[in-house]
């Protein structure tokens, strides 16, 4: 036998009333729907993707400075090297003078570091720290500036760098005469 039951708005209101108590959590059956859509979820996601990929090439970016500023502090300690061996062998200081030097693929040899200062033998131990800091194919270089009225130097040293630019940094070394 089957009952047959008429419902009334009463009825399904009762029945709403009841689920809220037992479920206080339950939204009433025409309550608009609560939570996140997954497009919501999505478009989140994609805004978080891009921060932490932008965080990710700033800190790229910044290791990368770092290392250039590392390396140009390095090649500026080379060149106050050269200079101040100069300044020790002012005696002989016309004997510094070398054209381009670019830094060869094998190490240079024949410093000796506990001998009495030259100019040629101070440029072979140069060369070998040259060899040691820059990377090879660079250039070194040190001219005179007889323009000058005293015994000028200009001491240069040219690379490039990872990112494929032209860096140099040169210095001038003045004795009095």
């Amino acid at each position: 036998m089957i009952k047959e039951t008429k419902t009334t708005r009463a009825t399904v209101i009762e029945k709403r009333s009841l689920a809220m108590i037992f479920n206080p959590n339950s939204a009433p059956l025409n309550a608009p729907a609560r939570g996140f859509s997954l497009i919501e979820v999505l478009v989140t996601l994609l805004i978080l993707a891009v921060g932490l990929l932008s965080i990710a090439a700033l800190q790229f970016k910044g290791l990368q400075y770092s290392n250039d500023a590392y390396m140009r502090s390095s090649y500026n300690i080379l060149v106050y090297d050269i200079m101040d061996r100069m300044r020790n062998n002012s005696g002989s200081i016309a004997g510094y003078k070398m054209s381009s030097y670019t830094i060869p693929a094998t190490a240079p040899s024949g410093c000796q570091e506990n001998t009495k200062p030259t100019a040629a033998n101070d440029l072979q131990c140069w060369q070998e720290q040259l060899y040691a800091h820059l990377p090879p194919g660079s250039e070194a270089e040190i001219e005179e500036r007889p323009e000058t009225g005293y015994d000028a130097y200009d001491i240069s040293i040219s690379w490039t760098s990872r990112d494929g630019l032209q860096n140099e940094i040169k210095h001038t070394f003045a004795n009095p005469k």
